[in-house]
């Protein structure tokens, strides 16, 4: 919850930096680890997601764009299957690449690094093994279904004019947006997703502005809220009054 936080108000998902160092020790475990569990995270939910979007496609998306979306459905699939399933036949396989690479004592001591955060992520998927990761996967789908649940209330909150499956398209595209630079929190890529699908479902274009200008807010204030309520109350339970910007100052600069 800290590190959503703390993407919302800070750049460069710092976040997500925080949640593999800073959190590391509280779990007893290595930030390479949570590294990997982080990967993992995204690798779900951007399946999910491009899923989502595939199957609540409506009537006015483009040939074009149903061809790129089906074709992310499909990568994403394969690459999921690949982590969760080949993990252990991929070890080997990436040893070998590595080792096949020309030596340059430039760029060999960083290669060495990539070569053991992959290792370790990998060792980390295949100890969590394919009914483990098969959990994960349902849980991220009951995870979205939430979130999607919010857009289908605060539709007919409104009463905005939208089909059934408007806002459900609304939550993939809006989220998928975070993959796009911009400022903190998505400010501007967000509330264009969310016009242009409730748009393509028949939603004016003025009320589906406002409708995702409105959910923006509220997502915002309550994750940033909760997650900086939590991290006071963790600083407070460690006994550790050091302000955020200045622990975000003494993280390493990469990993171990």
């Amino acid at each position: 919850m800290t590190s959503l936080a703390a993407n919302n108000i800070l750049p460069f998902r710092i976040g997500d930096i925080m949640r593999v160092f800073t959190y590391a020790p509280d779990l007893g475990a290595s930030p390479s680890i949570i590294l990997s569990t982080v990967v993992l995270e995204k690798l779900l939910d951007i399946f999910v997601l491009v899923l989502l979007f595939v199957a609540f496609m409506g009537p006015g998306v483009s040939r074009h764009s149903r061809i790129v979306a089906e074709s992310l459905l499909a990568i994403s699939t394969v690459g999921l299957l690949l982590m969760l399933l080949g993990a252990r036949t991929l070890e080997p396989l990436l040893c070998r690449l590595f080792a096949n690479i020309p030596q340059n004592p430039k760029l060999t001591p960083k290669l060495q690094k990539v070569e053991h955060w992959i290792l370790l992520a990998l060792d980390c998927i295949r100890q969590i093994g394919i009914f483990g990761s098969f959990l994960l996967l349902i849980q991220s789908f009951i995870i979205w279904t939430c979130e999607g649940m919010i857009f289908v209330s605060a539709a007919h909150l409104i009463g905005l004019p939208v089909d059934r499956i408007g806002p459900w398209q609304a939550v993939s595209v809006a989220n998928l947006s975070y993959l796009i630079p911009s400022s903190p929190g998505a400010l501007g890529t967000f509330e264009w997703a969310v016009k242009t699908s409730l748009v393509s479902h028949g939603a004016p274009d003025s009320k589906a502005a406002l409708f995702g200008l409105a959910l923006h807010a509220w997502l915002l204030i309550s994750v940033t809220g909760a997650g900086g309520l939590i991290f006071l109350i963790h600083r407070i339970r460690i006994h550790n009054r050091t302000p955020l910007l200045e622990e975000i100052e003494t993280l390493p600069a990469e990993l171990p």
